[in-house]
């Protein structure tokens, strides 16, 4: 999978169960979007970052072996 798209997959997979959850509260349907835009984007935003550690982590234990 491309590193671009994956974020994006991750995103969307969590704004959907987020929808999914407003809707079981029965919150309007507009509400429930708006919640689950905010939550793609924050599952956007953390699954870069913890790419990011990953990478920095793996980059750490490969100078330690060095």
């Amino acid at each position: 999978m491309k590193k671009t798209l994956k974020p994006v997959l991750e995103g969307l997979a969590v704004g959907c169960v987020f929808i999914s959850i407003t809707m079981l509260f029965e919150i309007p349907l507009y509400m429930s979007f708006i919640i689950g835009g905010l939550a793609a984007v924050g599952g956007i935003h953390n699954s870069i970052k913890m790419d990011r550690a990953k990478a920095e982590k793996a980059a750490a234990a490969e100078k330690k072996d060095d």
